[in-house]
């Protein structure tokens, strides 16, 4: 969808230029530099759908980053319903810590408790990163030059911007999650006789 999201954006990127725009505003994702390439050729053959992209400039050569794609009517349409479907169903639960805490003995709590623990540090390293991600961003802000109305582009950029936001927030409170997680377990390796290594 981010493929499809940064061709409607802007039509007939070359697949390097997609790629450049993966990195630097999906960053987060970590996309393999060579997504773009499999993921545009895979779009515009339409093995198992319609193609959602179609090649509009193929470069001289066997180079394939300088060939331009831009979005079919079949892959806008695909896009705006998945920009739009409201979410059903249960989220996915992605933490691996919570599935082995549903399945652990006794004997794993050692282990249990060291990866709440590390997961708690990661937390708090990403929180740091980001407030300091956002109190550059603000700075900027603050230096650059007020204008008297802000216009459409100014408010699409504050919707860009949002994540910037709130991310730190996030992290914290993740931190502070799994701190608890870690301290909880701990208390009940205690209790249950179970050693493990004091926290650092």
């Amino acid at each position: 969808m981010a493929i499809l999201g940064l061709l409607i954006e802007r039509p007939d990127q070359t697949v390097a230029e997609v790629a450049e725009e993966l990195k630097v505003r999906f960053a987060r994702s970590r996309f393999d530099p060579a997504t773009a390439s499999h993921t545009l050729r895979r779009m515009a053959h339409g093995e198992r759908t319609r193609p959602r992209v179609r090649r509009s400039y193929e470069s001289p050569g066997s180079g394939r980053k300088l060939d331009r794609y831009r979005a079919t009517l079949a892959g806008m349409d695909e896009f705006r319903s998945w920009m739009y479907a409201r979410p059903t169903g249960v989220p996915a639960l992605r933490e691996a810590l919570y599935g082995r805490i549903e399945l652990c003995q006794l004997e794993d709590l050692p282990e249990l408790i060291r990866i709440a623990r590390e997961e708690a540090s990661i937390a708090t390293d990403f929180f740091s990163e980001t407030k300091t991600r956002l109190s550059h961003h603000l700075e900027r802000n603050r230096r650059k030059s007020k204008r008297e109305e802000p216009g459409p582009k100014d408010y699409l950029q504050e919707v860009r911007n949002v994540l910037l936001h709130i991310t730190p927030e996030y992290w914290s409170a993740r931190s502070i999650h799994n701190e608890e997680i870690a301290r909880h377990l701990e208390r009940v390796a205690e209790r249950a006789g179970v050693q493990f290594e004091a926290a650092p």
